[in-house]
């Protein structure tokens, strides 16, 4: 039996929806490493690969808690804020709350937040993603 679909009316503001944990793992490192480079120069093993794994984790956890979600979804739009670097082998714990739904020009909008905390519970991120929900 399939899961049911997450609909517009199954999202109420200020719940959350449930948690997704992930470390930063050499695999992960190495797979962003494929894309941008290998070199330091290129942003391997520093900062700019930590933010943008920041960033991946938070999709991830988006894509993996609200699910399964109907097809036709549009992101329209997100807000990311970095509060600290993740570190590699860290586990990442991302919570991803309804913060708001509202209907405008007959579009059903879900606005969805994601906190990532790291060990020890450090604050790293916060990601708000508005999404037209297509059903």
């Amino acid at each position: 039996m399939k899961p049911q679909v997450i609909t517009f009316a199954d999202f109420q503001p200020g719940t959350a929806l449930g948690v997704h944990a992930e470390s930063y793992t050499p695999a992960i490192a190495a797979a962003w490493k494929s894309i941008f480079g290998q070199q330091s120069e290129d942003g391997a093993g520093g900062p700019a690969e930590a933010a943008s794994v920041a960033m991946a984790l938070t999709m991830r956890a988006y894509l993996t808690v609200a699910s399964p979600r109907p097809p036709g979804n549009v992101q329209g739009r997100q807000r990311f804020q970095l509060h600290q670097l993740p570190r590699l082998g860290e586990t990442v714990s991302s919570v991803v709350h309804c913060i708001g739904k509202q209907v405008k020009r007959e579009r059903l909008y879900v606005d969805l937040q994601v906190q990532g905390v790291g060990d020890n519970g450090r604050s790293l991120f916060t990601g708000v993603l508005s999404v037209i929900w297509a059903a």
